[in-house]
């Protein structure tokens, strides 16, 4: 990853924050100690993280900033009640309310998770994909793109057909 290619991810994970759009939405977000302020930055600081760990294999001089930019964003996750590993999301991560934990999975670009998601190590989720509060998706799981998970849905299986909803408890083509 490059740095324009760092700055490129960061704007395309903001750009569905509309209380951030400009400067002066973004000021009056961090006076009122707005959640998508404090999302937005612990997004900003899960890039940079991601950025340094794949720098680091370079070069040992870049632990140093992986290990002080992975140390802000546990902090900021804790108190957001957000667990991520590095590399599981592709760019245009959306998170519409706060308490996920994700595995090691692998998740394509413009995924929107909605809050109280659970992801599984070893689950792969593709591009343009929803899941909605309370979705939990669990290894062996793999879902194809654009697929919108229901709220409280238990996902166990693998879901090849493009651009449906699952939903029940273990998960099954809805509509």
């Amino acid at each position: 990853m490059t740095r324009k290619e760092l700055k490129a991810c960061i704007k395309a994970d903001l750009s569905d924050y509309a209380s951030l759009s400009t400067p002066l939405k973004r000021f009056y977000a961090f006076l009122c100690g707005d959640r998508d302020y404090s999302v937005a930055k612990y997004l900003r600081l899960l890039r940079y993280t991601e950025y340094y760990f794949l720098k680091k294999g370079r070069h040992k001089i870049f632990y140093i900033p992986y290990i002080f930019y992975k140390h802000r964003k546990n902090r900021l996750g804790q108190f957001l009640g957000i667990d991520m590993g590095e590399c599981a999301f592709g760019p245009g991560l959306s998170i519409g309310h706060t308490g996920i934990i994700v595995g090691s999975a692998k998740i394509g670009k413009n995924c929107r998770l909605h809050g109280q998601n659970c992801i599984g190590s070893g689950a792969v989720i593709g591009d343009n994909c929803e899941l909605m509060v309370g979705a939990r998706v669990f290894r062996p799981a793999r879902l194809a793109n654009g697929i919108t998970v229901a709220a409280g849905a238990v996902v166990l299986g693998t879901f090849d057909e493009e651009n449906i909803t699952i939903g029940g408890i273990p998960a099954k083509k809805l509509k």
